[in-house]
This record gives C-alpha cells, structure tokens and sequence, in this order.
C-alpha cells in the first residue's frame, strides 16, 4: 500500500487520511455521488425514449392496418362503379347500333331506287351515243398509231446515227482510258518522243537554237537573247515502263557534258509517292504535262540572270537559287496541282462520254419496245374495226419496217 507524508506535521499517512489532510476527500466523494446520479437520470430518460419509440411503432403499424382496410374498400367500390359503367355503356351502344341499322337500310333502299333509275337513263343515252363515240375513238387510234409510226421511223434515223457515233466514242473511251492510266493526255504523249519534243521546243521558243545529235540522245538548247547566246538546258527523253534512277545520273552527265545550265528528264514513269514533277540531283523530272511551265520557268531565269551582267560565280549562285526554289515543296506543290487539273480535264470527257452513251442506250431500249408494241396496236385496231375485239387478243408480227439491230448497245 502506499504512503503518503503529511506535509504539516510529518507523520506517515493513508491515502484516505492524506486526502482529507489536504481538504480533498470530500470533494472527490461529492463528485462521485454526482456522476452516479447522472448516470441514473440517463438510464430514465433511455428508459422513456425507448417507451416512446415503442409506443409510436405500435401507432404507425395501426395506421398501416387502417390504411390497406381502406384501399380494399376503395378498390371493392372502384371495381363494383366500373361494372356498372360498363353495363350502362353496353345498354346504350346496343340502342345506338339498332338505331343506326335502321337508319341505313332506309338511305340503302332509298340509293338503290335512285341508282336503278339512274342506270336506266344512262343506258339509253350510252347505246344512243356508243357507236358515235366508238367511231370517234377508231379514228383517234388510227391517228396515234400512224403518228407511232412515224415516230419510229424518225427514232430508227436518229439510231443508226448514234450508232455510228457510238463507235467513235466507243474507242474514244478505250483511248481515253489508256492514257488517264498513264497520267498524260494524247496531246503531250508525243512529246515522250525525242522528234515530237524538240518540235514543241522550236514551237514554244522560235528563236533559240536548238541540237539533237540523233536517236538515243539529248537535245540541247541554246537560250538566244538579243543575239547572243546566255545559257543552255539540256534535254532526256524516257518513255518507259517503270522508273529507273539511271535516268537521273544519265540527264546529270548530259547536263556536265554540254555545260548546261539546267538538266531535265522527260518521262512517263515516276517513282512512288511522286508525280509529275521533282528535282533530284539537280535534275528536273517532269511529265510532258509539265513542260511548258518548267522550260518557261528555267529560260526565264536565264534571261533575267543574263540582264544583270554578272560574273561566272555570281552566275553560279543564282543558278543555284533557280534550283532551291524549283526543288521546294512549295513549287513541287504547285506544279502537281497543276498537272492533276490537267488529268481532271481527261477524266471529265471520259464522263461525258459515258453519259452520252447512257442516253443513246436508253433511247435504242424505247426504240425496241415501241417497235415491239406496234403489232399489237394494229391488232387491236383491227379487231375493233371487224368488231372482234377480245380479251386475249394474239400478237401480230411487227410492221414490214426492217428493224434495225444496234450491236453495240445490246447487253
């Protein structure tokens, strides 16, 4: 046990005695009987709350019972109000129904008398008109079958004209399509051709002079201004199946050899992921769509080059400037756009040409069934005439009008 020193007198004391020594037992006793009694008064009041729940719970489940009592007796009288909404309904529409029988069978005699005497007249007026009208209606036939025949004759004209314009078209088309495989046109195919395209350079420059030592090589051109001459650009001309860069190293060694300014190949055939025109190796490779504007382009450089009266370094520089822009993406950009416009103009006529075909097919497929229909109206009229018209009346042969056969529009 411990002990404890009384800080008066000395003496050894208890733990009792020295919290009363020091005026402290009392106080400690005090605040004990409090915390009891406020543990008593919660446990009373734990004690009512929990008896008012109870008692609110045996309320609450009074009022549901009331309640479902309540829903029952208003779904017992719902249902005994709709029986006898449905009786009454049933009542009412059964008289309804009876009312408007009779009242139909009365307008449905009352239209028969009148539908009866009505029938009557109009019998008599039709025999008293039917012959004046049936004359009128032979004669109207007669009259759209000779204007059918006439019509097939203009058609069959118009047919063996467009026949022979299908056959040009037809092989304009199968031209058209060869070459907008290849990407050129027949107006720049030629140019692929060493002859044919030093003749377009004489065309587009008259006054430069112009060398071509013979099949197989380049053609040189010699810019002339004011007599005299300013610079050369050497030619290649390829007109093969797939790309080879041998090509390029060929124009290049031309290009040193002729000390030309400017080297271009001339091709049908590019590499993939290129079209119509780029610079490689400072050689420019172009399709012949492309032609006009580089030669132009290059020979214009030249020139200006030429006016400004500078040295041969000078000129080097510049030449060489000619060659970065013409190798941008900018220029290359342009010049392809260029040269697809050119392609798109091909692919336009080869779709006009289809659609004119389109017509003349659909016109011949008129012409086929109008023919095939004449026989019948003949004799139908026919019938008419010797009143023996029928439901099932046989096709005669066509008119003696040859028919004419347009193979190239058969399917």
């Amino acid at each position: 046990m411990a002990t404890y020193k009384c800080p008066v007198c000395g003496k050894i004391l208890t733990e009792v005695e020295y919290d009363k020594a020091l005026g402290l037992w009392k106080e400690k006793q005090e605040h004990i009987r409090h915390l009891e009694e406020e543990q008593k008064k919660f446990k009373e009041k734990e004690k009512a709350i929990k008896k008012t729940l109870e008692n609110e719970r045996k309320r609450l489940k009074q009022q549901g019972v009331e309640y479902k009592k309540q829903v029952r007796q208003q779904a017992k009288q719902f249902k005994a109000e709709q029986t006898k909404l449905s009786t009454e309904t049933k009542k009412m529409l059964s008289e309804q129904s009876k009312k408007s029988e009779l009242k139909l069978r009365e307008q449905r005699s009352q239209l028969e008398k009148s539908f009866q005497l009505r029938m009557k007249s109009e019998i008599k007026k039709g025999i008293e008109q039917g012959v004046t009208e049936q004359k009128k209606l032979f004669k109207k036939q007669e009259t759209e079958f000779k204007r059918t025949q006439n019509k097939m004759i203009q058609l069959e004209n118009s047919l063996k004209v467009s026949a022979k314009k299908y056959e040009q078209a037809n092989e304009e088309i199968k031209k058209l399509k060869e070459q907008i495989e290849k990407g050129i046109t027949p107006q720049i195919e030629g140019l692929l051709e060493e002859s044919k395209l030093l003749t377009k350079l004489k065309e587009l420059f008259p006054k430069d002079k112009f060398e071509h030592p013979g099949k197989g090589g380049d053609i040189i051109q010699f810019v002339v201004e004011q007599g005299k001459e300013i610079g050369r650009i050497v030619y290649e001309c390829k007109k093969v199946k797939s790309f080879n860069k041998n090509h390029i190293e060929q124009a290049k060694e031309a290009r040193r050899l002729r000390e030309a300014d400017f080297a271009i190949l001339v091709t049908n055939a590019f590499p993939s992921k290129k079209q119509y025109y780029f610079v490689e190796k400072t050689v420019f490779v172009i399709s012949p769509v492309s032609l006009e504007p580089i030669t132009y382009t290059l020979r214009e450089s030249l020139v200006k080059i030429a006016l400004l009266k500078v040295t041969n370094e000078a000129k080097q520089k510049a030449v060489q400037q000619v060659y970065d822009y013409l190798s941008s993406s900018e220029y290359n950009n342009k010049m392809n756009d260029v040269a697809n416009q050119l392609i798109d103009l091909a692919k336009d006529l080869k779709v006009e040409i289809k659609s004119h075909r389109d017509r003349w097919e659909k016109r011949y497929s008129i012409y086929i069934r109008l023919y095939s229909d004449v026989g019948l109206i003949d004799s139908k009229l026919k019938g008419l005439v010797q009143n023996q018209l029928t439901d099932k009346t046989k096709l005669l042969p066509p008119p003696k009008k040859e028919f004419v056969e347009i193979k190239e529009l058969e399917h």
